[in-house]
């Protein structure tokens, strides 16, 4: 009786040591698979960034062209510096709704999913 309790107890260890390693192996996973997911949008991102600077430096362009026509170029330089100016403040004042709220539901959506 007692051999077969200390096998018994031997072998509650046996399975709890190869649950625990499966949970860590389990965990490790999913923690490549957060960093993979966060670190593609991140560079999905970055791409984005940059093909919205080259849109916008064209788009400034043209709108120089346009202004040209009706105002004098040295003040279509400065409209278009203007309307500029204005647009990055506007995104600072609205960074929280439109920029930091979006990126930490992002994130805490990849951390904390209940899957």
């Amino acid at each position: 009786m007692k051999e077969k309790l200390t096998d018994e107890i031997k072998d509650i260890f046996v399975q709890g040591r190869d649950w625990i390693k499966l949970e860590i192996e389990y965990a490790k996973l999913t923690v490549a698979e957060k960093f993979t997911l966060l670190l593609s949008a991140m560079i999905i991102g970055a791409i984005c960034l940059l093909m919205g600077m080259v849109v916008l430096i064209l788009l400034s362009f043209a709108l120089v062209e346009l202004f040209k026509m009706m105002i004098p170029p040295v003040l279509a330089y400065l409209a278009v510096s203007g309307i500029i100016c204005l647009l990055i403040l506007v995104l600072y004042l609205l960074r929280n709704p439109l920029l930091l709220n979006p990126i930490a539901r992002f994130i805490t959506r990849l951390l904390i999913n209940k899957n």
